[in-house]
């Protein structure tokens, strides 16, 4: 982990922090950082490509900030990874978001765009576009759910959420390989519903196998 923590070191050098940051604090960011760095989802918005570090944690949950009467959650902005990337954070921590240096043109419009669709999330005001699971050897390793949500200026913003329950059991190199393998084809495995948010999902399942031998599945499933 020493590599790590000197990454994160030089990520907090950028951190625009919350008013009550202090040493202490510093070194608590650190410990969940690092405590984060053990998972992975990925995040996408059309029009641009947003992602998340492949193996940082993605699990949305509201913020504390009151404003109208309604729980925003807030974000800040965490400086530059080593390859140049923005880091976004929610207040919690539950949400770590990576964005390539090349897709950011205003750090805090990226940083309100984030606020925007908290807020929308918890008003329920999205749609259900997609399901992906991935289980690995009989065993739930990611569920991701798409939704698509219309920001105040008219842009139109899909998100990739992972809900959690997954056992995140694939280490980083078996995660990349996975990432590239779906790429392609695999065996077909048939199809099947599920009701997902009170709406039928269609998914079609494929198979693949890691270098390692692991058995991947993967069900993508829309609304019927």
């Amino acid at each position: 982990m020493s590599k790590n923590i000197e990454n994160i070191d030089g990520y907090l050098k950028g951190v625009i922090p919350p008013e009550y940051e202090s040493n202490q604090h510093r070194q608590q960011l650190r410990r969940e950082v690092l405590e984060e760095i053990e998972r992975r989802q990925t995040m996408s918005v059309k029009g641009r490509s947003w992602k998340y570090a492949a193996v940082i944690a993605v699990v949305i949950s509201a913020g504390a900030l009151a404003v109208v009467g309604v729980n925003i959650g807030r974000y800040y902005y965490f400086g530059k990874n080593d390859d140049g990337a923005h880091i976004f954070h929610s207040e919690d921590w539950e949400t770590v978001v990576t964005l390539d240096d090349n897709k950011v043109t205003n750090v805090e419009q990226t940083r309100r765009d984030l606020e925007e669709i908290e807020w929308l999330r918890q008003q329920d005001q999205r749609q259900l576009l997609k399901v992906e699971i991935t289980m690995t050897d009989g065993t739930l390793e990611q569920r991701v759910h798409v939704y698509k949500y219309e920001l105040s200026d008219g842009r139109i913003t899909d998100m990739r959420e992972g809900v959690p329950g997954g056992a995140y059991a694939l280490n980083e190199a078996l995660w990349e390989e996975w990432l590239q393998l779906r790429t392609g084809p695999g065996e077909h495995l048939g199809t099947y519903e599920e009701t997902v948010e009170g709406r039928v999902i269609s998914f079609k399942r494929q198979r693949y196998f890691l270098s390692d031998g692991t058995e991947v599945i993967w069900s993508v499933g829309t609304p019927k």
